[in-house]
This record gives structure tokens, sequence and C-alpha cells, in this order.
């Protein structure tokens, strides 16, 4: 039996062909090889790899600047024997993507681009063959998988790293080996323009039913406590929106409607905030704030913010953005906990208002050095 998969594109994805490959019956070993692992993506497959978690290895790589502390600590807690591969440089990476199981009948091997990742399992474009062996006809195959992975053990004992233990994840992570999760991946545009109307692509409908995932801003309980600060990237997520409608982005829905030029900045993918109080009080803290000059609307504060405009993954650089807050907890939209702060255009709104970006996820991340600095992110 052999099946190729080309998820997204057509009504298919990589996690139940993942799941059958360790559904097997009387499974006496099981592996998986991923360049990069995501707590999110893991969970997808805990429920199959736990009954069988005695029995299965994963080698994972690290020092990509995708795989997440997170991500290791849930396969120690699921209780697979778990290597992490680390080359020691940035310029080589490892990369097999591969799902294997065998028993004394069957094997199944999924291999090909799908990383133990949500977009890999489940949302990205990715081909992969799976197929099905007979151990005793296809044994000389069989053991040449299985042996090249335990050399590979063998051979690089400081680069093929087992996992032990959560102290272990907290030296990684402070040595920068290994992101957390719960920051969010800082941009990093591919390029730049001066001009949005020289891309009007509209995302690309695939076949696709994606898991919603929310981001928390800070759990109770952080999975990993370093024994010292963990190293500071330039930028930290602080606001993730849900799907962008045509109000967020200012597009007229009909000949007599006139947009404001601004949005509201609600609740959207996060959890646990308070959204009447969250942009002014700590997103936007750092801004200096006025009232309104004129008395009748001296309730409302105003700020003014530098923030990089990154439009599907273009650089159209510096805006300056006005923010408004409406200081008022007597009114029915505070007690309803409506939101109380808009984001105004200003320039930036010829930029936004576009079909293409209807449906896409807009991120706000805020600089670390200079708190009143930020990126804004559409894709």
């Amino acid at each position: 039996m052999k099946r190729f998969l080309l998820q997204a594109v057509n009504d298919e994805d990589h996690l139940a062909p993942a799941r059958e490959v360790f559904g097997l019956g009387e499974l006496q070993t099981a592996t998986i090889s991923t360049a990069f692992m995501t707590a999110s993506g893991l969970s997808l497959l805990q429920s199959v790899l736990e009954p069988i978690a005695d029995r299965a290895r994963i080698f994972v790589g690290i020092r990509n600047g995708i795989t997440t502390v997170q991500s290791i600590q849930k396969a120690l807690e699921i209780g697979c024997e778990t290597y992490m591969v680390d080359t020691g440089s940035r310029q080589r990476i490892f990369h097999p993507k591969m799902y294997y199981s065998r028993s004394a009948t069957r094997a199944k091997l999924l291999l090909g681009s799908a990383n133990l990742t949500m977009g890999g399992l489940r949302t990205n474009i990715e081909a992969s063959v799976l197929q099905e062996f007979d151990p005793t006809e296809d044994a000389a195959f069989l053991d040449d998988l299985e042996g090249k992975l335990d050399a590979m053990i063998i051979d690089y004992p400081n680069h093929v790293i087992r996992l032990v233990d959560a102290a272990q994840l907290a030296d990684l992570q402070r040595a920068g080996r290994l992101l957390d999760e719960r920051k969010g991946r800082p941009p990093e545009p591919a390029g730049s323009s001066s001009d949005r109307n020289l891309d009007t692509v509209p995302k690309m409908a695939l076949h696709t039913n994606p898991l919603k995932v929310a981001r928390p801003i800070a759990p109770p309980v952080p999975p990993v406590a370093p024994a010292a600060p963990v190293a500071r990237e330039r930028l930290a997520l602080v606001w993730e929106s849900n799907g962008l409608t045509r109000r967020h982005l200012n597009i007229p829905t009909g000949a007599n409607t006139s947009p404001t030029g601004s949005m509201l900045l609600g609740v959207g993918a996060m959890e646990g905030i308070d959204q009447r109080h969250y942009f002014r009080d700590e997103v936007f803290a750092a801004l200096d704030w006025e009232p309104d000059a004129a008395p009748a609307r001296a309730h409302i504060e105003r700020a003014e913010a530098q923030i990089r405009l990154i439009v599907k993954d273009v650089d159209y650089g510096v805006h300056t953005m006005h923010l408004s807050h409406n200081t008022r907890t007597d009114t029915a939209s505070y007690r309803q906990r409506n939101s109380m702060t808009g984001l105004h255009w200003g320039d930036a709104k010829p930029l936004v208002a576009k079909e293409d970006l209807l449906d896409r996820v807009l991120k706000l991340f805020r600089e670390n050095e200079d708190p009143s600095r930020f990126t804004l992110e559409i894709d």
C-alpha cells in the first residue's frame, strides 16, 4: 500500500495518516523525526502516543528559531524517549520529517515535508508518501532505517541530546536554543516596498479547517522556570486579532458608508485580558497620553505611536498612528465590558483598506528596548 498526500490543496491533511501510523496493533517500536515542533502540534498526536510512549522516540531539531521549550516539555510529560538534535550552527539544521512504526507483521512510514506543528499536520501545503511494509520481506530496508537513527545517537553524542528533565530544558531555554511559545515569533519580512497596489494577492483558499488555538498573555504557571532570566528578544507579541473584517480595515460596505479611519482594539484571539484597560494601561502605557483639547471630549485621552507596518511579509515602513482611549467608567459600554481603545490608521489607511486583507490576522508587537515603538503585522 502506497499513498501520496498533498495537504490543503485537496480534502486531506497529515493528522489522520500520522495517527494511523501509530495505531498499529501490538506495536513494537515507533519513531517521529521532525525539524520543528510546537506544543500545539505535539498535542494533536498526544492521544495516540501516550499508550505507546514506552516504545516511542522523537528526534527533534533545536537551535532553529521554531522548536519551543513547551513542546519539549510536553514530550517529557507524554513519556516518549526524546532526542534534541543541535547541529551547533544556524547554517545547518536537522530537517528530516517522518512518522514511523513497526509491529511483528506490519510497518508504516509517513515520509515527507510535514513538521510536528499545527501548520505541518493541518494547514500548510505539505507533501508526503504513506507506505506500508512487510517486516519480513522489507527487513533490510527497515533495519537500515532504524539503524541509521541509532547510529546518529552514538556517532554524535554532543549534538543528539537525550531529554532528561525540566532543569535541562531551563538551561536550553536560557541558552537561547529553545523558544518560548507564549511570546510568538517576531516578523522578519522577506522584502520591503512603498506601494501596496503592487501586491493585491488574496489569501489562498485552501481545503483546511484550522483548529483555533488562542494565545494566552501570561499563563498562571509557566511551563519552565529558568534559574536566570531568559535572553530578551527584540519584539514581544502583545496582541493578536481574530479574522479582520471590513470594519477593522476601513473598507466601505456600500456607497453610503463612511469608514471611521480607525479600529477598536478588543479581546481578539487573546485570553485573560480586560479590553477596557489592557491597551491603555499595559500595551501602550509608555506613550505620552493627553486629554483631548476640547473640554467636551476631555474624557478622551489621545497618544501618538510609531508603528512599523508589515503586510503579507512585506515591510511598508514606519507610520505615525494615533490612539484614543475613553476614560469614562460610568457608561453602558464600560459596564458591558466593551473596548475603550481605538487605533487610528492615519496615513497607513490606504495600505490596509484592501480586500485582500479580509479574514487575515493582525499581530501587534512591542519593542523590548523601546516600549513606545511597535510593529504591526497583517498576514
